[in-house]
């Protein structure tokens, strides 16, 4: 998978994922807001192009192929993640809707991937966490949100919560996409 990677000046990797249709520099001004010493590293989804781009194939009647699914999020644990894995002490990954929603596929397989995962509008997806851990999760949505349904994603939380007893959900006023209000939330809890 291609990526960017900026060196920072601390011990913390922040590792994005963009949403749909977007690329590895969508996250960036966010990730620097948040954590402005730590090193980035942001991948480019390998699926589709342009405003197609995506980190796992698109959504049939409404449900995952989740063979396919847990194939690429397998790949990625097998041949991307290892190359960055042990380098830091500290791990945060971020995601906004696909790229959050890619997270929890790797969350599945890998439930101690970081130290903090922030999910920006993910989806309920029907996931399967066998496994938890001491993870902090945030989730985010907006209240008129018409794809990360602020109803899902409570739904999400709680299902979350099971096995991550650490997850929390911040909403916020506004559709699907990221605001200054939801970033300068996050800061004040994160």
């Amino acid at each position: 998978m291609d990526y960017f990677f900026q060196q920072g000046d601390d011990e913390t990797l922040v590792v994005g994922f963009h949403g749909m249709g977007n690329n590895e520099y969508q996250l960036l001004t966010i990730i620097a807001q948040l954590y402005p010493t730590a090193s980035i590293l942001t991948y480019l989804g390998p699926l589709g192009n342009k405003s197609a781009r995506r980190f796992f194939s698109p959504l049939e009647n409404g449900k995952v192929d989740r063979a396919a699914f847990t194939a690429s999020a397998s790949e990625f644990l097998e041949n991307d993640w290892p190359k960055f894995a042990d380098r830091f002490k500290k791990v945060i990954f971020i995601g906004y809707s696909n790229g959050a929603n890619f997270i929890l596929g790797l969350l599945e397989q890998q439930p101690e991937l970081a130290e903090k995962i922030i999910l920006l509008h993910p989806s309920f997806l029907n996931f399967e966490f066998q496994q938890g851990a001491n993870t902090e999760i945030w989730l985010t949505t907006g209240s008129m949100d018409s794809e990360s349904l602020p109803g899902d994603v409570l739904k999400l939380q709680q299902q979350l919560q099971k096995t991550f007893p650490n997850t929390q959900l911040i909403l916020v006023d506004g559709m699907h996409g990221i605001t200054d209000d939801e970033i300068e939330k996050l800061k004040k809890n994160i």
